[in-house]
């Protein structure tokens, strides 16, 4: 269990958790494992440069367009202990987005991968930023550094006017000065999924951030510090990935291993090679890790952690899943939990201990949830209702140029501030909680409210040939009808799949609920957050 956050920021926070835990293995790079001692001195030489040389000062936003790497990881932690706000940016959004980003959040520097960054180094320059280039090659000596230094080239013949290397800036200076910057002040700006519309800018503090590490601790514990590993797969710019996988795990005295990118086949090597406690991820990630034939093996026995959000993922599914670590007698089974950006990742999960077939789970510790109505008054169990949520882990709210005070969230009589989450969900009379889908996508035939998630969830559960399905509003005759976008693991039964989709659903839901039209795709849109992407589908639906 992991002692309480008081008033630190994250930077304190976490040197606070790891305080006693001896010089661990903290960070892994190319197969180099890196020491405690050696990332703290390395953050506090990062927050000297951020400090002394491009003069940040406490309040001002850096961005950091980077995939999740042990850069990236640094330079949150350093300039978190400086009192700079993180941007965090998905590397692979346009110059356009980059560049009205940067101007909205007036940011005074950008963090950005060398291979990356030529196509941006028009929008960089225009925007008069200094650009700090970093290299996979930076934390690698030998044979090892020379193989992977393809972008020196880029560094060398770079049209950047105001860059500098990462590994320069960690010899310019030694020892940041002192900053006082507690938990309460904002820590990071985060981008929401935006899968129903503009991606809102999402303000949290370091204390909503450690207030997570704090609660998700009473699940298990990290028990040979530096050797238990965990493999950061989840990217940096999304919450589950920072604040959960990075932040919390690193709290943990996990050793954490970054992953640029998700690949089956890589992320299975690295799971023979280590051992492996903890894996967190979205319900496709897990998918092609099933899909991966060396996946199955004695490696497994070590995991004792794993959870899946972003997405939904079914019954049938999780089973298959949590086969191969029966199989090896691991503790460890793959369970399903809710949360969002607003809430700094996840609110409510099942555990180990703690699991209902078909939910999300149970709140954390000292998070409340609740059902609401239109008039926000929370409903009974069992009636459909907006989830809304209450807590030390919520945002300060949205970010916007006339307004940063509580944007974004409700504040009921008695004071208490609640994130609408705009996902519609109820609790049984057990207390565990079941989700529905979004309020957005209700879909009103005849006067009857159908929820698209209430259908997918149950198809996904009771069809095992199943693998994505996503339904949305068609129209047939002038008349709104169910349209349901399926992929499937085996191809070449369509017509069988499609009458028992049909008969399940006749059996399940009402009339209105039965879709009219099957599409069959190979693979369904994903967004950059990798969710089903259901607003492109209901675009083609209406084509």
């Amino acid at each position: 269990m992991l002692p309480e956050t008081q008033n630190y920021n994250c930077f304190e926070y976490l040197e606070r958790c790891t305080k006693y835990y001896g010089n661990h293995h903290m960070l892994q790079h190319f197969g180099v494992k890196y020491t405690k001692d050696k990332v703290f001195e390395d953050i506090e030489r990062l927050a000297a440069y951020f400090q002394k040389e491009l003069k940040l000062k406490k309040g001002d936003v850096y961005t950091v367009f980077m995939p999740t790497t042990i850069q990236a990881i640094l330079a949150f932690y350093a300039l978190n202990k400086i009192g700079v706000i993180v941007h965090f940016l998905h590397p692979l959004m346009s110059s356009a987005y980059l560049e009205s980003t940067l101007k909205e959040l007036m940011s005074k520097g950008i963090m950005v991968l060398d291979i990356l960054a030529k196509k941006h180094t028009e929008v960089i320059n225009r925007c008069g930023l200094p650009c700090l280039i970093c290299s996979s090659s930076d934390y690698l000596t030998g044979i090892k550094s020379i193989a992977v230094r393809g972008g020196e080239k880029f560094i060398k013949n770079s049209r950047i006017q105001n860059a500098c290397l990462f590994r320069n800036a960690l010899r310019m200076h030694s020892c940041a000065e002192p900053v006082k910057s507690n938990g309460d002040r904002i820590a990071v700006y985060l981008n929401g999924g935006g899968t129903t519309g503009k991606s809102k800018t999402i303000m949290l503090t370091s204390k909503a951030i450690n207030e997570l590490a704090y609660k998700t601790s009473f699940i298990d514990e990290i028990r040979d510090k530096g050797e238990d590993a965990f493999i950061a797969v989840l990217p940096l710019f999304h919450c589950f990935g920072l604040c959960l996988s990075m932040h919390t795990v690193l709290c943990f005295g996990a050793r954490l291993i970054p992953m640029m990118q998700f690949n089956a086949k890589a992320f299975v090597r690295l799971m023979r090679k280590n051992k492996i406690v903890g894996i967190m991820g979205i319900p496709l990630m897990f998918r092609k890790l099933t899909e991966e034939k060396s996946f199955d093996g004695p490696h497994l026995k070590n995991v004792r952690l794993m959870f899946c959000g972003g997405d939904n993922v079914s019954d049938s599914f999780l089973d298959k899943f949590n086969s191969y670590f029966e199989k090896w007698e691991a503790s460890g089974r793959l369970r399903q939990g809710y949360g969002l950006t607003e809430t700094a990742s996840v609110c409510c999960t099942n555990t180990n201990d703690d699991y209902k077939r078909g939910t999300i789970g149970k709140p954390l510790k000292d998070i409340i949830i609740e059902i609401h109505d239109e008039n926000h008054t929370s409903l009974p169990d069992g009636e459909i209702g907006e989830i809304a949520v209450s807590g030390s882990t919520v945002m300060e709210g949205y970010f916007t140029r006339d307004e940063k005070d509580s944007n974004g969230l409700y504040t009921d009589p008695q004071g208490r501030k609640w994130v609408l989450t705009g996902d519609l969900g109820f609790r049984d009379k057990d207390g565990y909680f079941h989700f529905s889908g979004r309020k957005k996508r209700v879909i009103i035939i005849a006067g009857y409210n159908v929820y698209p998630g209430d259908i997918e969830k149950k198809l996904t559960r009771l069809l095992p040939f199943i693998k994505e399905c996503c339904a949305v509003q068609g129209w047939q005759d002038e008349k709104p009808i169910i349209r349901l976008y399926v992929s499937v693991f085996r191809k070449g039964r369509e017509e069988e799949y499609r009458q028992t989709i049909q008969e399940t659903c006749r059996n399940s839901f009402s009339k209105y609920s039965v879709p009219k039209e099957i599409v069959f795709l190979d693979e369904l849109p994903h967004t950059k957050m990798m969710k089903v992407d259901f607003m492109k589908l209901s675009e083609w639906n209406t084509e």
